[in-house]
């Protein structure tokens, strides 16, 4: 009797811990990406691709696994990317305005320039004894040489007051100042009036340069600025510059709420929006809010105006609004129709983001899977975060390799794997359950046995 009841009982027991031990598979998962990891790589670091973004099931990318070549899930991490998120610090720079020549072009050989041992421009000086005020000056020479920056950026300040137009501007830098290699064609500077609005841009953004020096020429007609400080900075990106840009079309909303809604087809980490416009002279006065799924609330994201304005053929559009990074699909804009100019168009909705940081351990045989897309999959309870940070602080450097996934997705277990599943027994009360249950029946056995034998 004691043996049938200690087998009762541990079959009992066993069915509910055979299903604890039943984890995922790649075939669990919808779609999947190929990643090649030179050998000897420790941990390995990858951008999560745009497919990813668009399929995944979980907002929080919990139904992301990566795989080894024997079809192993190996441990991996999730981060936003932090280090390329922060903006660098501007930087004030020094400058030198070019005095133009008498029929009012800048002048490339009617001056004098000076230069220190190490590169610093001293002095620049007119090779004509006219003096000539900052007002007359179309070409202004910047000095980088002892800023050591991999400049991006300019940020110019000037007269409150003195410009109520566009100044159309090239971006050029040298070694020598002699040769120039153009950095930007055509660059735009503005401060206007515009229905009741002051629409400002005063920065310029170009190729990278770790040249000595820059130089701006004004290219259109009318007054120079009369520019009182330059300020520059580097670029912000991390060991993996990505930042990715995504157009989405909207439709009237409803009647009732008013506005136009939105649906980016994923869950992307958004950190910049912005509106455009496909008609000139647009401006609205606008309020973005999102969500993550149909049935929850909206909150607002942020509010602005937002506008392109049309001068000589050139475009002068807002800015992209910084938000909160946020992982929401669905977005809803409201405009105030009496600040706003769009007519009956429905402007169009430009998402800005940095991919996360996918960090995994290179443990066993290339190639790597990246799946995704999974009903059943949850997230890993392994805190691989500490076990990087402590090898980082032990090298004092990131022992990450940086590599890049085949653009190619290919299907695992299919579009199936997306559709939700019969909610799946719940294992850790099942198993609970049972250990109360067996204990129960075991007690009462030996009390029953117990009083068979006191009976006389």
């Amino acid at each position: 009797m004691k043996r049938w009841g200690c087998l009762v009982f541990l079959v009992w027991l066993g069915v509910p811990v055979l299903a604890l031990a039943n984890p995922v598979t790649m075939n669990d998962f919808a779609y999947g990406l190929k990643i090649r990891v030179p050998a000897g790589v420790a941990v390995a670091a990858v951008s999560v691709p745009e497919p990813v973004y668009k399929t995944v099931y979980r907002v929080d990318l919990g139904d992301i696994r990566v795989f080894n070549a024997d079809g192993e899930p190996v441990p991996h991490l999730l981060r936003f990317a932090q280090s390329q998120s922060a903006q660098t610090p501007w930087r004030q720079l020094p400058y030198f305005p070019i005095p133009d020549d008498g029929d009012g072009s800048a002048a490339d050989y009617g001056v004098y320039v000076r230069t220190g041992p190490d590169g610093t421009i001293v002095r620049i000086q007119p090779q004509t004894q006219q003096t000539q005020s900052q007002s007359s000056t179309r070409t202004i020479l910047i000095d980088l040489s002892q800023m050591d920056i991999n400049l991006a950026e300019l940020r110019l300040d000037w007269q409150p007051g003195t410009m109520n137009r566009m100044v159309f501007l090239s971006v050029e830098a040298s070694d020598d100042l002699v040769d120039w290699t153009r950095l930007k064609s055509r660059a735009v500077i503005s401060d206007i009036q515009y229905g009741g609005h002051r629409l400002g841009n005063n920065t310029i953004t170009f190729s990278p340069t770790l040249k000595p020096y820059l130089r701006l020429r004004q290219l259109n007609e009318g007054p120079p600025i009369a520019v009182r400080s330059i300020q520059g900075r580097s670029i912000a990106e991390g060991p993996n510059p990505v930042r990715a840009v995504l157009t989405v079309a909207g439709r009237q909303a409803d009647e009732a709420k008013g506005g136009y809604v939105y649906d980016t087809g994923g869950a992307f980490p958004v950190d910049r929006v912005n509106l455009v416009f496909d008609q000139p002279n647009s401006m609205a006065d606008a309020q973005l809010a999102s969500r993550h799924h149909r049935q929850r609330e909206w909150r607002n994201r942020c509010s602005g105006l937002f506008y392109r304005i049309d001068v000589q053929g050139t475009a002068l559009t807002s800015a992209p609004q910084p938000v909160t990074a946020t992982m929401d699909r669905y977005w809803w804009l409201t405009v105030n129709a009496s600040e706003s100019t769009i007519g009956q168009s429905i402007p169009r909705l430009e998402i800005g983001y940095r991919p996360h940081d996918l960090f995994f351990i290179a443990r066993g045989h290339g190639p790597f899977t990246l799946a995704f897309g999974s009903t059943r999959a949850e997230p890993l309870k392994t805190n691989v975060a500490t076990l990087v940070d402590s090898i980082n602080r032990q090298q004092e450097h990131g022992i990450e390799r940086w590599v890049f996934p085949d653009g190619t997705v290919f299907e695992l277990g299919g579009a199936s794997r997306l559709t939700p599943q019969s909610k799946p027994l719940p294992t850790r009360q099942l198993v609970l359950w049972s250990v109360l249950l067996g204990g129960v029946l075991i007690v009462a056995m030996m009390a029953w046995r117990l009083a068979c034998r006191l009976k006389p």
